[in-house]
């Protein structure tokens, strides 16, 4: 394994002064009468030629004592040293204390905390390590358990204060754990977490209703499946692989609603807001929330046997998801789309002239261009970045799409003709707001982000 580290001399000191202090604490006396319960030796662990060995002569009280004093990192690494330092590791994790050890650094560390994130890492590893020799059923088992116990502990601990949210850490002790599986390893890992938490049968019953009809099984998915899978993942690569077996048990429909449930805002009553994509300004407050969703549909390609077109699909039911969204907002999720599967955005826009709709793919674009200010600059974690030339680009892409060649002309017309409209909205509804003694600065900034994406277009068709 790739992750086989000798312990560091650092490690070897602290054991050293470890084994001071408890034989310091255990006399001899108490040594020799462990050593008539067979079931408390160490020896047990070793090979046949170490038995008599100083190491053997350790009872598991002792010992155990010694691995509580250490960090995790240091028992993560001395685990590797060897099978019978593995062993009795393991032995010592499978230990109530180690489990109300665990307990005590989420009731004591702040769930946000970095450090706490560390430590959760620091678990994992360990985990990993001492049952890398088992099979995988076994191994999520091994997992699953220690858990639960931890979940128990910290429960009875914190029963007099506030509740305490396990789930983060929990998810970020998986993902340690399971670090460097191979897919096969990890749809093991999604159904054995799926049976326990009976996950499919609470997507099963999300994708059957109407948005907002189940609140809590609505919450309880979107907790699960971004904590324990998707939060934490470290590639791309390892997100896609997660939403491939969500889409596996449900259809590209459905998996549009997913979607939206996985990454749409929470109204101030902790719960899913599922009539954001009508609000007016929501490429404002929500503009978050776009880049997730872009980003998103932006990686399904990497989905194992997953074609293009799906991502296409994805892309039109999740239009549809919030039945009618506004333009503005659904604009909102092409803009920075744009940046990261330009081809994926113009063919959405094919999809719409030829069925059609050539009058809404012209006040998408439109309204893309007016919006385009409050996207451009915004830095979503270093990897999706809208600029200018990226907005300038995706309309001219549309404009000169090879299918839409024949209807150039009838493409430029519509999009000048929408941008004329919206303008003429926009001055309307500032006069009326000024007639009747109103001071709506957003109908004046709308008004004159409209005028500056008349003098884009401008420069963009002079260009084509």
């Amino acid at each position: 394994m790739t992750d086989k580290i000798q312990p560091t001399a650092s490690s070897t000191k602290a054991v050293k002064h470890a084994l001071d202090t408890a034989f310091s604490k255990f006399t001899n006396a108490t040594i020799k009468k462990r050593k008539v319960m067979v079931e408390m030796q160490i020896n047990q662990y070793l090979a046949s030629g170490l038995e008599d060995s100083l190491f053997g002569k350790l009872t598991e009280e002792v010992m155990f004592y010694v691995l509580h004093r250490l960090s995790l990192n240091d028992l993560s690494q001395m685990s590797m040293a060897s099978k019978a330092l593995g062993k009795v590791i393991y032995a010592y994790v499978t230990e109530e204390q180690f489990a109300m050890r665990v307990a005590r650094l989420l009731i004591k560390i702040p769930i946000s905390s970095v450090l706490l994130l560390e430590q959760s890492q620091h678990v994992g590893r360990l985990l990993k390590r001492v049952s890398f020799l088992f099979t995988v059923e076994f191994r999520l088992k091994f997992f699953h358990e220690l858990m639960q116990k931890v979940q128990r502990l910290v429960e009875k601990e914190s029963a007099n204060s506030f509740p305490i949210d396990t789930l983060p850490f929990v998810g970020a002790v998986l993902q340690s754990f399971i670090a460097g599986w191979d897919e096969g390893e990890c749809l093991k890992v999604f159904t054995y977490m799926s049976d326990c938490l009976f996950l499919y049968r609470s997507i099963s019953r999300f994708v059957c209703d109407a948005p907002g009809t189940d609140l809590e099984n609505e919450l309880f998915l979107r907790r699960n499946l971004r904590y324990l899978f998707l939060d934490r993942c470290v590639t791309d690569y390892d997100r896609a692989i997660w939403i491939g077996f969500i889409s596996n048990q449900i259809g590209t429909a459905q998996l549009a609603k997913v979607l939206l449930l996985l990454y749409g805002p929470i109204n101030v009553h902790g719960q899913i807001d599922w009539n954001f994509a009508f609000n007016v300004r929501a490429f404002q407050q929500h503009t978050n929330v776009f880049f997730k969703l872009a980003k998103t549909i932006g990686i399904l390609h990497l989905i194992p046997n997953w074609s293009p077109f799906l991502s296409l699909e994805v892309l039109v039911y999740i239009s549809n998801v919030p039945n009618c969204w506004l333009l503005r907002s659904f604009s909102s999720v092409l803009l920075p789309l744009s940046s990261i599967d330009m081809n994926l955005v113009v063919k959405y826009f094919d999809i719409l002239y030829k069925s059609g709709r050539a009058s809404t793919a012209s006040l998408l674009m439109a309204l893309a261009l007016m919006i385009s200010p409050q996207f451009i600059g915004h830095n979503f974690r270093n990897e999706i970045v809208v600029d200018r030339s990226c907005v300038h680009q995706l309309i001219s892409n549309i404009i000169n799409a090879p299918r839409l060649t024949p209807e150039r002309y009838v493409v430029v017309k519509k999009l000048w003709g929408a941008v004329l409209t919206l303008a003429d909205d926009f001055a309307e509804t500032a006069v009326q707001d000024e007639v009747h003694g109103g001071n709506n600065i957003d109908t004046i900034d709308d008004f004159h982000d409209l005028m500056d994406a008349w003098k884009d277009l401008s420069i963009i068709l002079m260009s084509v």
